[in-house]
């Protein structure tokens, strides 16, 4: 009993100290883009997928701005934003498999007529790589 009562202290200093707040480091608010795979695709046929993003433990994220960015998308292929929504699609024009890296930032929130200090993200930004398969 006495080695967990040894451990109890650095564990305590950690977490009080490390943290600007105590909370977001036991649940961390910050965006996330949807865990998904891709469906495979065709250069003969039209191609749509949809992501979401959120931002975790954060119960306004309605309130935020989110914008994308997406790179090494194949040809034929473009994105289109719709708030919290990204889709994907197009008709392919190469066949392969492609590494697509998705990009969300958020800005906020935007709270009318309110005098509280907005909360703080543990962070702004995330991205994620997806895999697309074009047969």
């Amino acid at each position: 009993m006495k080695t967990y009562r040894f451990l109890l202290v650095p564990i305590c200093f950690t977490l009080f100290f490390s943290c600007n707040d105590f909370l977001g480091c036991i649940f961390p608010r910050e965006p996330e883009l949807d865990n998904r795979q891709f469906p495979i695709g065709s250069t003969e046929s039209y191609y749509y997928v949809d992501l979401n993003a959120q931002i975790i433990n954060e119960p306004r994220d309605e309130d935020y701005d989110y914008y994308f960015e997406v790179e090494d998308l194949p040809l034929g292929l473009d994105y289109f934003v719709n708030f919290r929504t990204i889709s994907i699609e197009g008709t392919p024009e190469v066949k392969g498999t492609f590494d697509i890296t998705i990009f969300v930032t958020v800005d906020g929130p935007f709270r009318l007529f309110t005098d509280e200090e907005p909360e703080i993200l543990c962070k702004y930004s995330t991205s994620k790589t997806y895999t697309v398969i074009l047969e």
